[in-house]
């Protein structure tokens, strides 16, 4: 086995370590025992979203199926953590919304010293955003072989223009569109609530290569 292939795996059996230790962290840090961590991701989209989703929307946010988060949504309905109410514009179907009960039990576990925001507390400002550059990588990556989808990624938004201010601002390379200003690889965004998709395949594999390689527009 070459270096780079032994490199890769270790790679591998490292991010799914440090996923093992979050998830048994969630377990343990729960206000309420009973909240199992998919049912807990659940609620926390809910909150970031702040407004009431249907049942599609959300599993995409997720990053799976619809029929793969059922029974999560009915075990967290039947506790009185969210609620349905008829789509306005759908008479057929329903969106969901956290209760007040939901919404304090979320904010009350939602902390920034668990998980892997407490890892990367260890972090240097440029460690930090180094791994930022690299989890925008990982998450495209993920979703061009359909293993994740509305992940809300400043990498795969129509708005984001890698390395479109470089030769003006290298501390802050990058351009978003969307509030016309220029930031830095510390501000990238792995959910950003204002991100558009990119639908243009071709134009998507350009800002992917610029972001990979650093290069200027």
């Amino acid at each position: 086995m070459d270096a780079k292939a032994l490199q890769r795996i270790q790679l591998g059996i490292g991010l799914e370590r440090l996923t093992g230790l979050v998830r048994n962290q969630a377990w343990r840090d729960g206000s309420d025992a009973s909240l199992h961590p998919a049912q807990r991701a659940l609620l926390a989209v809910l909150a970031s979203e702040g407004e009431s989703m249907r049942a599609g929307a959300l599993a995409a946010r997720l990053g799976v199926s619809a029929a793969s988060i059922s029974d999560s949504i009915r075990a967290v309905e039947a506790k009185g953590w969210i609620e349905r109410a008829q789509d306005p514009d759908d008479a057929r179907a329903r969106r969901l919304s956290l209760t007040n009960t939901g919404a304090d039990l979320i904010a009350g576990i939602q902390r920034t010293d668990g998980g892997l925001a407490q890892l990367s507390q260890t972090l240097t400002d440029q460690d930090a955003a180094a791994l930022l550059r690299i989890v925008q990588l990982l998450i495209h990556q993920a979703q061009a072989q359909g293993l994740a989808s509305g992940i809300r990624t400043c990498l795969g938004c129509a708005y984001f223009r890698p390395y479109a201010n470089a030769k003006v601002d290298a501390e802050h390379p990058h351009v978003c569109a969307y509030v016309g200003a220029p930031f830095g690889d510390a501000e990238l965004r792995a959910d950003c609530a204002e991100q558009t998709p990119q639908r243009d395949a071709a134009t998507l594999a350009e800002d992917v290569k610029r972001f990979r390689e650093g290069l200027p527009s």
